[in-house]
């Protein structure tokens, strides 16, 4: 079948369109050969069978010889190209999509760190402003506040001057004439005071994760109990688990229903401990983030985070004595590092994308390449590179 889309067809809006003669992966996470899916308004609304007798026309796209998948979801991104969520600036954000949108995330969640509170409401006017424009990219599902609601004693480059404890009053403060489904993730660390009254009263809100913490297992134990769900860049600002102290590594390691988001960029988590956390985790839980700062996509030098200037060389951050300071991965590049690791593709995938979508309890919108969600897509071709990026059935990257 003839290719009638050309280059130059990027941000058209297409009501009705067919990707045709692909191999597709499946809901099951298995692939399935030479495929059409169909879209209409957004969704995916047919995946059967391709066939040599199928008319053609100028809404189709011929995928022959590429893999398509779900698009990427990262939870966890603080900036790319120079700019960063915290900076609160709608072109700073749409950087950002953009950028991602080469990598093959599809939607994410520009997450914020400890910084001043006017400059924090700043960036959540700026993100809900740009939620309420076509994405020029990736599309976002939420803000993720990163802090202020963080152990002091396991802060890393984060300001500790704007640490404070968990308050409900001060998320309705920041959300002044702002909707509440704004914000998706609110990162805490358990052991804080007033951290329990905290999570029991805003779990049905929002995604709520361990986060910057010095807390005991049993302290953490207590907090999933009381609702929370989550696990932000797991061994990472955390206390080490240990045989004699399981601390909140074990805690989330443990409880079968709390999910717990990697690092795999090879830096932030040894390689044998990636291939240990995945093993207990399984296909459902673990989720892939990259915590990428506006360094990503950027040549190595000095660069603003959080009011802390950060080295970046040979892509690895540095904020004094060899500490990580968020990184400079992305998605894709996790992704085909858990293949190294011989993470079996479908354990990996979903990890990507599905599982991130759970998350967020939108994986009945998103996450999966199923009829009734968007179409948030990624084509690779034989060698799993990106070629193709659909947002929403939207063209928004091509190769």
């Amino acid at each position: 079948m003839k290719n009638r889309w050309k280059k130059g067809s990027i941000g058209r809006k297409n009501i009705h369109m067919r990707l045709t003669h692909a191999d597709i992966v499946d809901p099951s996470f298995s692939l399935q050969k030479n495929r059409t899916l169909i879209i209409e308004e957004g969704r995916i609304v047919s995946v059967h069978e391709s066939s040599v007798s199928e008319s053609s026309s100028d809404e189709d796209l011929d995928l022959s010889g590429m893999i398509l998948i779900p698009g990427f979801i990262d939870l966890h991104i603080h900036g790319a190209l120079g700019a960063d969520t915290s900076d609160g600036e709608v072109e700073g954000l749409k950087k950002i999509s953009l950028y991602l949108a080469e990598k093959g995330v599809t939607s994410f969640c520009p997450t914020t760190m400890m910084i001043p509170k006017e400059k924090l409401t700043g960036a959540l006017h700026a993100a809900e402003a740009f939620r309420k424009e076509a994405p020029p990219g990736a599309r976002m599902l939420g803000v993720r506040l990163e802090g202020p609601f963080l152990s002091k004693q396991k802060c890393g480059v984060q300001n500790t001057e704007f640490a404070q404890d968990p308050s409900c009053e001060f998320i309705k403060e920041i959300l002044k004439d702002l909707p509440e489904d704004l914000i998706s993730i609110i990162d805490i660390a358990p052991e804080l005071e007033g951290a329990s009254a905290f999570i029991s009263e805003m779990k049905e809100k929002y995604v709520l994760s361990a986060a910057h913490t010095a807390a005991s297992y049993d302290v953490c134990r207590q907090a999933i109990d009381l609702g929370l769900s989550h696990g932000t860049h797991l061994f990472n600002a955390m206390e080490p688990l240990s045989h004699h102290a399981p601390g909140c590594v074990g805690a989330l390691l443990e409880d079968p229903s709390v999910t717990c988001e990697l690092i795999c960029d090879g830096l932030h988590v040894h390689p044998a401990v990636l291939k240990i956390a995945f093993a207990v985790l399984g296909d459902k839980r673990a989720v892939v983030v990259s915590d990428a700062m506006r360094a990503a996509g950027m040549p190595d030098g000095e660069y603003d985070l959080g009011g802390t200037m950060v080295r970046v060389k040979n892509g690895r951050t540095d904020f004094g004595g060899g500490r990580l300071a968020g990184s400079t991965t992305d998605i894709y590049a996790e992704f085909r590092n858990l293949l190294d690791l011989k993470i079996p593709f479908g354990t990996a995938l979903r990890a990507c994308t599905l599982n991130p979508a759970r998350v967020l309890n939108i994986d009945h919108e998103t996450g999966s390449i199923e009829i009734g969600k968007y179409a948030d897509l990624v084509a690779l071709d034989n060698e799993y590179n990106v070629q193709k990026v659909f947002v929403k059935g939207n063209l928004v990257y091509e190769k």
